[in-house]
């Protein structure tokens, strides 16, 4: 992968830089999207692979992107029939992850990547909530694992946010998520009238762990599915959205990232 463009250098277009790793996902549809929306955009972009990709997440490198998009899960090790193992983040990975976001560097984060950094409440912060896949602490409370469930759902555009402009409500066929939200920290642009409730909602850890599908825990669940705010001198954008192929090739879905793209750019 090239290296982004010096700071203060001239660029035509933009750059994005894509981050995964630490969940499967589609990866053939995953560039076919991309490949659309820097197209829209009139940018480039990269592609890097975590654990090694978190170097570009320091605040000498990272601003030579425009836009990091994130869809991956650090600090995490999953795997069928294993206990989630949780890594904890290097003091130089904090800092220099703060540091970057102190310099206006945009983020977009995308569907699991609410479920980084786990032990890390900084991060749920810059986020605006955080996806549990074992019971854990956050912010002083203990939680209970988060909830899923795979359905078709409505997305509903609140038509007056920047990110939202020119998208239309849509369906999907993808996940949804019972975890942990700062809805007082956040302004949120899609919503859901769909059933969010631990009712309907399959627990994560004893999925993972025993292969077992049994309801959640009850716990507070959010409508929201994507929303905006400022952390430092960046602006944030998470899109829950993003599980499958069907929902990456989702016209409306694209201009969505496409406007999140366009928007933390500074």
């Amino acid at each position: 992968m090239d290296d982004p463009a010096e700071p203060g250098t001239t660029r035509s277009g933009g750059r994005l830089l894509a981050i995964t790793g630490g969940h499967r996902f589609d990866l053939e549809a995953f560039r076919e999207m991309l490949d659309a929306v820097c197209a829209d955009l009139g940018w480039r972009w990269d592609h890097a692979t975590q654990p090694e990709a978190q170097d570009h997440l320091r605040p000498d490198r990272a601003v030579g992107w425009d836009a990091i998009l994130l869809h991956d899960i650090p600090g995490l090790t999953l795997a069928r029939g294993a206990e989630p193992v949780v890594h904890e983040p290097a003091a130089d990975t904090r800092r220099d992850v703060l540091q970057m976001l102190e310099q206006g560097v945009g983020i977009v984060a995308t569907h699991h990547s609410l479920a980084g950094w786990p032990s890390w409440d900084d991060w749920a912060s810059v986020l605006g909530g955080r996806f549990l896949y074992a019971p854990g602490r956050l912010r002083g409370d203990s939680i209970p694992a988060s909830g899923y469930r795979m359905g078709r759902y409505r997305v509903k555009v609140d038509p007056e946010h920047p990110i939202a402009a020119g998208v239309e409500d849509f369906d999907v066929d993808d996940e949804l998520y019972l975890c942990p939200v700062f809805e007082s920290e956040i302004d949120p642009f899609l919503e859901t009238d769909a059933d969010v409730s631990a009712d309907v909602m399959i627990d994560t850890y004893r999925e993972v762990r025993f292969g077992e599908r049994v309801m959640a825990q009850e716990q507070p669940g959010s409508r929201f599915l994507g929303w905006s705010r400022i952390h430092g001198s960046s602006r944030i954008v998470y899109l829950l959205p993003g599980h499958g192929a069907a929902t990456m090739g989702n016209e409306q879905y694209r201009r969505l990232l496409a406007n999140a793209c366009r928007w933390v750019r500074r």
